[in-house]
């Protein structure tokens, strides 16, 4: 009898936009990992250096990359998850990525779940979840009770500035972010990361 063909394993590729996002999302993975009772979904994440360019290399990536990777290493890329800030889609144009068009060529290639996680208004507001960890990381002795801006990037400038220091986006916010209570992230943003812990696998250990 022919021997049976061993499972694949399930593979999730995680895209994100930008430098500072790649930080952050790797950051989380790294926490799910210290947090959950079971080991986590393989996954990776693609830096897409722009959010227009979920509509131009997106599929190109999964096609030419991904989706022959996965077929060499016998994994089963059935989830796609895609971050971005949103304040580019209120400001701008929110039609500027076709989400639907997206999922409905992702399934052709035989990828079924499509998880968009939103990020109000943009991650600077994620990282300032955790405003106790950046003064901390400031030197700040004492939480402000407000901050000049109209949005996270905005108002962590401000921050920054009253530790007489530069906030930097990208890969220079790599100490930063290194140092975020993402337990204390996680429980702002619980609705937004929800669907990506689940198909992860994420199992939180009982406290």
């Amino acid at each position: 009898m022919a021997k049976s063909k061993e499972p694949k394993s399930l593979y999730i590729v995680i895209f994100v936009e930008g430098d500072t996002d790649e930080l952050f999302f790797k950051a989380l993975l790294e926490y799910y990992r210290s947090i959950s009772k079971t080991s986590l979904v393989p996954c990776d994440i693609c830096n897409l250096k722009g959010v227009t360019r979920y509509a131009s290399k997106l599929l190109a990536k999964l096609k030419n990359e991904y989706l022959p990777e996965s077929c060499t290493k016998n994994y089963n890329l059935q989830t796609v998850c895609c971050s971005y800030d949103t304040d580019v889609f209120e400001v701008k144009n929110p039609f500027m990525v076709d989400w639907n068009a997206i999922a409905k060529n992702m399934k052709r290639m035989g990828i079924e779940n499509l998880i968009r996680i939103g990020v109000k208004s943009s991650i600077e507001d994620w990282i300032l979840d955790d405003i106790e960890g950046v003064c901390r990381f400031l030197k700040i002795k004492e939480v402000p009770a407000s901050l000049q801006g109209v949005n996270g990037n905005e108002k962590i400038s401000d921050l920054y500035k009253k530790a007489k220091r530069t906030y930097q986006k990208g890969y220079a916010a790599r100490e930063l972010i290194s140092t975020l209570n993402m337990d204390v992230v996680r429980k702002k943003r619980l609705e937004a990361l929800l669907p990506l812990e689940n198909a992860l696998g994420v199992n939180v250990k009982e406290s």
